[in-house]
């Protein structure tokens, strides 16, 4: 609103009111969290004040066969394609419109992205049966170019599904909570699940922060929860005795 950097302050952030749902604001603050720590760390200012993020709901769901099943019966193409590639690679969706097909890397089953805000970012994902397959549909007598192209987009490529992923999941008949970003969500925590290995999810997810990735380990809780269980089983009859003494 004209301020100066210099000006700006917690106070003012948590007073600023955004139109919008959580994930699109949040956008807006990220943006906005990047340019004044460029500040700081230019010294333009002394200090980049806190932005607190909105809570995201519905992001750290996960897609069951059957919600993908209800979804890619009705989805359209290319959120079809898209919704497919996120749930099997775990890239993020803005990544998924910036593949090229000379990034792809057919004898290895490997997809390279040169693209991201940090290093990390900047990896390979493996690609599986199912992607294989609809690479090799998508990419028919193409050698390069984008793997989602788009004649509208000023660069070339897929910028959002968002209205057709909405209406996959009208017609199916499920939540709003759910939201194309959950894709993402359901590779981490299968991938987890089946490895247990944490830093290989962080890798091939592009996380640099060890807390971020570490959401995705709750299904090992089902072991430990399966566990106190047991013990209960097992000390139940004493219990009772005690009752009865």
């Amino acid at each position: 609103m004209g301020m100066n950097l210099d000006r700006i302050t917690t106070e003012e952030l948590d007073s600023l009111a955004l139109a919008g749902s959580p994930s699109y604001v949040n956008q807006a603050l990220r943006t906005l969290r990047r340019l004044l720590g460029k500040a700081a760390e230019w010294k333009v200012i002394a200090v980049a004040p806190g932005i607190k993020l909105m809570k995201e709901v519905g992001r750290e769901l996960t897609i069951d066969p059957e919600t993908e099943a209800k979804l890619l019966a009705v989805a359209k193409q290319p959120m079809r394609d898209v919704l497919i590639v996120i749930q099997d690679t775990g890239m993020r969706p803005e990544e998924v419109f910036r593949i090229r097909i000379e990034n792809i890397n057919w004898s290895q089953r490997l997809i390279f992205n040169p693209n991201g805000k940090t290093r990390a970012a900047r990896r390979h994902v493996p690609i599986g049966e199912r992607m294989l397959d609809l690479l090799m549909v998508r990419c028919k007598d193409k050698r390069e170019g984008w793997l989602f192209p788009s004649k509208r987009a000023k660069g070339g490529h897929l910028t959002t599904v968002a209205k057709q992923f909405r209406d996959a999941r009208n017609k199916a008949g499920l939540p709003e909570s759910l939201v194309l970003y959950c894709a993402r969500h359901t590779f981490g925590t299968a991938a987890y699940g089946a490895t247990g290995n944490l830093a290989m999810v962080m890798n091939v997810m592009g996380h640099t922060d060890v807390r971020t990735a570490m959401r995705y380990q709750h299904p090992v809780l089902d072991s430990v929860r399966e566990a106190i269980d047991q013990r209960n089983l097992r000390h139940k009859p004493r219990h009772n005795e005690l009752r009865v003494q």
